[in-house]
């Protein structure tokens, strides 16, 4: 069977296999102690909980709006305009579509953008799919190397030399997966100043991880750093990280009105309405106050902290410690092999260690690894304790 090329050229999500592989080896009698998943293990609130109940029990059944139900969508404005103040046209409802996860408001929005010879340019580390997702739609992905030594970020300097005629997108996601850095508003108006100096390029902020941060306040939308961008940016967030809700697949884009349009018609023809119990969950998690994610995030804190006491002791790997998100990005280029790459590290630490984490080869950092640390306290102090012991 010949598959098109947009299907042959595309690889396989790391993350998605390799969990794949560790629920397979558990059921085989293997203690196998997990740092791949990019989910909480946290359960959604009671509040969203019941919110879905109660439209089950009220026969919420029925299609819902392309773009997603009106209540939903005045919500996800109202939290945005909060986190963007700046801009001098508030979003309005009209501007949200409401999407099957963050992934998918990506997808769509890079899907409406680009063309064949289009190219996309991505800070590397860089989460797995963006890449991907651009080939999908035909585009060429630019990748700009962000080593450890610059904290995993982009540089004003780097992004200029990057662009030229072909540039159509430029994408940023902070706090970031897989490295959990975290751009300040400093360091995002200087690349807004880039920005602006080109204006043939859109910007995708994906803001996913944005109540997961290790300094409160420090999180900072782009486009509020940037307002003057507004009318050529796509911000992304959703609630399965935030809200604990990764399985309910509800994510959302706010884009100016001509690509919102075309997000419509492109998602009526893919998907049509996200599911109608999802959506009434999400309208309840909105509703929380924002201090509902609190214990979260202080988990989330001491559970980093506790990971990085112990990555420490090793001399041979290198750790940058996340400002948010829950990932920790670990160069092991100091215990690498003759010829060997993260690749083949994850794969000897999983079969000799039992201790699955996710290779940075797919994330654009050939020498790093991913561990997450949205589990249980005895399993991140044991999973790194045997890290550090494999290293040597």
């Amino acid at each position: 069977m010949m598959l098109a090329t947009r299907v042959r050229d595309l690889n396989e999500s790391a993350t998605l296999k390799l969990n794949a592989l560790v629920n397979q080896m558990r059921a085989q009698g293997k203690a196998v102690l997990n740092m791949t998943a990019g989910e909480p293990d946290f359960p959604p609130s009671a509040v969203v909980k019941q919110a879905v109940i109660d439209a089950v029990n009220k026969n919420l059944s029925k299609y819902t709006p392309t773009p997603g139900i009106p209540e939903l969508r005045e919500l996800v404005a109202a939290k945005t305009n909060k986190q963007q103040p700046s801009i001098k046209t508030p979003w309005k409802a009209d501007d949200v579509v409401v999407a099957n996860g963050g992934k998918q408001a990506i997808c769509d929005a890079i899907l409406c953008l680009i063309d064949r010879g289009d190219e996309v340019i991505i800070p590397a580390p860089y989460w797995l799919s963006y890449p991907e997702m651009v080939k999908a739609a035909e585009g060429t992905p630019v990748a700009i190397d962000a080593p450890i030594s610059q904290g995993f970020k982009v540089t004003p300097s780097q992004l200029e030399k990057s662009i030229n005629q072909r540039t159509k997108l430029f994408i940023i996601n902070s706090p970031s997966n897989p490295t959990g850095a975290m751009y300040s508003k400093d360091e995002m108006v200087a690349l807004g100043e880039v920005l602006k100096r080109y204006p043939h390029v859109w910007v995708l902020s994906d803001e996913i991880y944005d109540r997961i941060e290790f300094t409160p306040g420090s999180f900072c939308s782009f486009i509020e750093a940037c307002p003057e961008l507004r009318d050529r940016s796509i911000t992304v967030n959703g609630l399965s990280k935030s809200g604990a809700m990764t399985g309910w697949r509800i994510g959302w884009s706010l884009t100016p009105p001509e690509l919102t349009k075309g997000l419509v018609a492109l998602q009526g023809h893919l998907t049509s309405g996200i599911c109608s119990l999802s959506q009434a969950a999400a309208v309840a998690s909105l509703k929380e106050h924002e201090n509902a994610f609190e214990t979260h995030r202080l988990q989330y804190l001491h559970r980093r902290n506790l990971a990085l006491e112990v990555l420490r002791k090793s001399a041979k790997i290198k750790v940058l410690e996340p400002a948010g998100a829950f990932y920790l990005f670990v160069d092991v280029a100091g215990a690498l092999g003759p010829n060997q790459d993260a690749n083949g590290f994850a794969e000897r630490l999983l079969q000799e260690a039992n201790v699955a984490v996710v290779s940075g080869v797919d994330f654009g950092a050939p020498t790093c690894v991913r561990l997450a640390f949205a589990t249980d306290d005895q399993t991140i102090k044991d999973a790194c304790t045997r890290l550090v012991q494999f290293c040597g």
